[in-house]
């Protein structure tokens, strides 16, 4: 029998208004639409949770009772194939929101990357919630969109020709979801491992680092180290995929 992983096992502790108003990603996920007596009521149903690396909010399968606020790290989603390898199917920051599925159980594993801090909710009250604020459901459609173009981010970046054009097309897709959240568009930080790297570009981990090699090699990136890397000429790597 299937267990299920179920939440406050971590770290986890109320949330008071006054928190909320001073979270660096608050402006970035639902709560920025809120004003602070609407913010209070939103509080009254939240929790704040700490993951280690590598734990899981919730795994494929899982009864789908809760949805997520990033505030902190990074998330990895992922699904397990037929054949026993893992897909990555993407990867959330700070501002991003998930669990939130019209499904009864989670269709991916969640997971942080090396540490994330979310916020948590009861599915069920933030339905009942959201029914009160305008402001929260229009926010919350906004951010539906926001994941339906990530996936088609993924679809299409699997699309590039050759394995390089698909590292440079991820590489920048990183640099302008950084910016997207008031970060640096360069150098590019890269949270996750190379081996989750080569499973979201379903390449092997031997190609992702023979690609950045060879990236390096013409000059167009600079590997700072493991976790950041330099972009040196924009327009050159925007060249890689253009005719893909």
């Amino acid at each position: 029998m299937k267990q299920e992983t179920k939440p406050g096992q971590r770290s986890s502790f109320a949330f008071d208004v006054s928190r909320c108003l001073v979270c660096g990603a608050r402006n970035l996920n639902m709560c920025g639409s809120l004003e602070k007596d609407e913010l209070e009521s939103l509080t009254k149903i939240v929790r704040c949770e700490t993951f280690g690396a590598g734990e899981a909010l919730f795994r494929e399968g899982d009864s789908s009772a809760w949805v997520f606020n990033v505030t902190d790290g990074a998330i990895r989603l992922s699904n397990m194939l037929g054949n026993g390898k893992r897909q990555v199917v993407g990867f959330l920051f700070p501002g991003d929101f998930l669990g939130f599925t019209g499904a009864d159980e989670y269709k991916v594993t969640a997971e942080a990357v090396r540490g994330a801090k979310v916020c948590r909710f009861a599915r069920s009250e933030l339905t009942r919630l959201r029914h009160q604020l305008p402001q929260l459901e229009h926010r919350l459609f906004e951010m539906a969109e926001s994941d339906l173009v990530a996936a088609q981010e993924h679809i299409t970046i699997l699309g590039q020709k050759s394995a390089t054009e698909k590292m440079v097309a991820f590489l920048l897709m990183l640099s302008r979801k950084s910016a997207a959240r008031g970060g640096v568009d360069n150098p590019v930080h890269l949270p996750m491992t190379r081996e989750d790297i080569a499973d979201f570009l379903g390449l092997a981990f031997e190609t992702v680092s023979r690609c950045l090699t060879k990236l390096e090699d013409q000059k167009l990136i600079t590997i700072e180290s493991t976790r950041v890397i330099r972009l040196n000429d924009f327009a050159a790597l925007e060249d890689y995929c253009e005719e893909a």
